[in-house]
């Protein structure tokens, strides 16, 4: 935890003309501290929340018959193959009903 500690003069005994390079220094650390705890959040909900649906629970969610999708599966963006076996992704649905993609 050392490591990471930042030692700053006390302020009342910065210089004038350091104050503003000083100030910029540290928003830029605030930027990007900020910058990599958002990616990681994203990055994190994103791994948890996207679940792989089989056919039956795919076609169940689309309202659509197994065969439809069976037929499409290669044109359709969701499509994730394990192996032999096909899956789809469940974030990759709701994003296609969200925006109203059609792939008849």
């Amino acid at each position: 935890m050392d490591k990471e500690k930042i030692i700053l003069p006390d302020p009342a005994d910065i210089a004038p003309e350091k104050i503003a390079p000083m100030m910029a220094q540290m928003a830029a650390i605030q930027l990007s501290l900020a910058t990599r705890l958002l990616a990681e959040g994203t990055e994190r909900e994103q791994a948890d929340t996207d679940n792989l649906l089989t056919v039956e629970q795919a076609a169940a969610r689309l309202k659509c018959s197994e065969d439809w999708l069976y037929r499409r599966a290669k044109r359709l963006p969701f499509t994730v193959r394990v192996g032999r076996n096909l899956r789809f992704s469940e974030r990759g649905i709701e994003a296609a009903i969200r925006t109203g993609t059609r792939f008849d």
